[in-house]
């Protein structure tokens, strides 16, 4: 931490002159330009946490509620392979016929894919609807909590990831404009000795 806030420190006396108890009359437009990439970079993120937080939050409570609910209305049932298909291979599976009884004993049928140690007449447990029809499994707490951990952290990373982004590549192209310079100041400075060692006699 003490490291972050001498590099921030630093960062604010270059963008404002005079700023804190440190002045430094060689500082460069191109080092003010940096500090404030730096500082500009750091408050996107800080901008960013709040939102993530919110989003968070809103997930949380749309994904608890579609969660309560799919577990409130589906229902495991047994149902009983009828026949299997083995010229349909899914994934290495074979895709079987199921058949099952829900609600008011309604017969219902589906298919789902199986191993191939799967034989007509075992059972397999299939999640239906209030109809009796096969679904999907309900959301569960942990789906609720990795979807929204996945947003905040999406949310942070992205930010971070674009607010480095940007002041690397600031930092890059001021690193070239300053070695110009340097080159620059180098032969005005080399030409001006040159001309200090004239041969001025005749």
């Amino acid at each position: 931490m003490s490291q972050v806030r001498v590099w921030l420190g630093g960062c604010a006396r270059a963008v404002r002159p005079g700023f804190g108890p440190a002045r430094n009359p060689l500082r460069r437009r191109s080092d003010r330009v940096q500090a404030f990439s730096g500082l500009a970079a750091v408050l996107l993120v800080l901008a960013v946490l709040p939102i993530a937080v919110l989003g968070s939050l809103r997930t949380w409570n749309h994904f608890s509620a579609i969660s309560d609910h799919e577990l409130a209305t589906r229902h495991l049932v047994s149902a009983t392979v009828v026949g299997s298909d083995p010229d349909v291979v899914i994934a290495r599976n074979h895709l079987a016929e199921l058949s099952w009884t829900y609600p008011d004993r309604v017969n219902h049928t589906g298919h789902i894919a199986v191993t191939q140690a799967t034989q007509a007449g075992d059972l397999i447990p299939v999640w239906v609807d209030p109809k009796g029809v096969m679904t999907q499994a309900p959301m569960t707490r942990l789906n609720v909590w990795l979807d929204t951990l996945g947003l905040g952290l999406g949310l942070t990373v992205l930010a971070t990831v674009l607010a480095l982004g940007g002041y690397q590549a600031s930092r890059f192209g001021l690193d070239r404009r300053r070695t110009r310079d340097l080159d620059a100041e180098w032969r005005r400075f080399n030409e001006s000795r040159s001309e200090g060692f004239r041969d001025t006699r005749g």
